[in-house]
């Protein structure tokens, strides 16, 4: 037992030198180009290396801190059948690279970099691998999803206000837009639009022209070159309001809190310009007796900005305060209990011509917003097509529907709402509205 160890112990120790001799052979064929003389003879690597995508191109920057030595810098890539020479004059401070390498195909690379000095001694190798974007990545900027598009864009006069849609997934990614229009001046000119930003003015836009717009991507942070989707065309809309509808801001003969609904409980007030599906008509007095029963559990009127009507079974309360856009008369429509019929509104009827039609209109909901749907938008062809009122109450919502007309006809505007609950005077909707706008652009 005692022979046995004496011969594993001494042969245990060799096989370490052994591979001990083994492993620093190849720590030296790996660093034998480094190696003269028996002496290590290497320049410092680069620092901090990046590299930048662009269109068939690439900006690779780099740090040269430590080594004073090095004269140049070479970049190899392709598996070294291509590289570039940066000649380098050292300071006493940190040094930069900064090399642009034009004419790449679409791909992805990765490049070896390495420092040389004049004696040809060169540093260790630093790889970084980049993108070289080209016609494939801008061909997957398609308008239909990646552009950014004009929501609204209203021409009046030389001013043209337009908004650009929400941005989405996608469109978040981009840089900002570009926006041409003809000037009043017969040149072309550019608006840029930052990611940031939704709404714009134009003040020196020729009537009648039309807006192209794009928008512009980076493929990568930092990347040395934008990328376009193709361009939109976008043709202005024009307020034509006053051409088609009567009484748009319901600004005619709008009453007053003291001449309305004195002593009265429901009422059906005339609005100039716009017929009403239960007729204006006697009202229902406070002692119940129902003079015209049609109107029974109905209020609908002109009123004023931030005016009290309640003399009588809280009809419409306190009326908001005035809007930003002016004018001091909006419509109101109350109905409770479910009354026959249960739809209340107000209409107006409009012939238009050809053309694509933007319907703006403001409205706002006090008191609950529960128990009845909004009758709010057009009819054309015997199809209604409303837009829901705010849940929030109190808060004014902006409405917007878009519709074509292909042939000459009849569009009906309405405003108000349906009930759909049996619910009293206290617990139903008062709804008010105003500020019709109606929008026209060639088709």
């Amino acid at each position: 037992m005692n022979k046995i160890e004496k011969y594993i112990f001494p042969s245990i120790i060799l096989l370490l030198i052994t591979a001990g001799l083994w492993s620093c052979s190849s720590i030296d064929d790996t660093y034998k180009d480094f190696i003269k003389d028996g002496e290590v003879s290497y320049t410092g690597k680069i620092d901090s290396l990046h590299v930048y995508g662009g269109r068939n191109r690439v900006n690779i920057k780099g740090l040269i801190i430590s080594d004073p030595k090095v004269s140049e810098v070479r970049v190899f890539w392709n598996t070294h059948k291509d590289s570039v020479v940066v000649p380098i004059t050292r300071t006493s401070g940190i040094d930069e690279l900064d090399v642009v390498i034009n004419d790449l195909d679409e791909n992805i690379y990765n490049f070896e970099v390495r420092t040389y000095d004049k004696l040809g001694n060169k540093s260790v190798p630093v790889y970084v691998i980049g993108n070289v974007y080209g016609e494939r990545y801008e061909a997957s900027l398609t308008a239909a999803i990646m552009n950014r598009n004009i929501a609204v864009g209203i021409n009046s006069g030389v001013n043209l206000d337009g908004n650009l849609a929400a941005l989405n997934d996608l469109t978040a990614k981009s840089s900002y837009s570009i926006l041409k229009y003809t000037a009043t001046d017969d040149s072309e000119k550019e608006l840029i639009m930052p990611i940031n930003q939704s709404d714009f003015k134009i003040s020196d836009f020729k009537a009648g022209t039309n807006v192209k717009y794009k928008t512009v991507y980076l493929p990568e942070e930092g990347a040395i070159d934008s990328f376009f989707t193709p361009e939109s065309l976008f043709a202005p809309q024009v307020d034509v309001t006053s051409l088609y509808v009567v009484n748009a801001g319901f600004e005619t003969n709008p009453l007053g809190p003291t001449a309305a609904f004195v002593g009265v409980v429901d009422g059906i007030y005339a609005v100039p310009g716009w017929s009403t599906n239960t007729p204006p008509g006697t009202n229902l007095t406070t002692n119940g007796v129902a003079s015209n029963k049609p109107i029974e559990y109905k209020k609908l009127a002109p009123v004023l900005y931030n005016s009290t009507y309640n003399t009588a079974g809280n009809v419409f309360g306190t009326t908001p305060q005035i809007t930003q856009t002016g004018g001091s008369g909006l419509l109101a429509v109350k109905e409770h209990w479910l009354p026959s019929p249960v739809e209340l509104y107000a209409q107006q009827v409009i012939t238009l011509p050809i053309g694509k039609y933007t319907l703006v209109w403001n409205s706002l909901v006090s008191q609950t917003a529960t128990g009845a749907s909004s009758l709010m938008g057009y009819e054309m062809d015997g199809l209604p097509i409303y837009d829901s009122y705010s849940t929030a109450l109190n808060v004014w919502k902006t409405h917007s529907l878009v519709f074509t007309v292909t042939t000459p006809k009849s569009v009906i505007i309405r405003m108000g709402y349906k009930k759909t609950a049996n619910a009293g005077g206290g617990g139903s909707p008062i709804l008010f509205m105003d500020n019709i706008i109606l929008l026209r652009s060639d088709l």
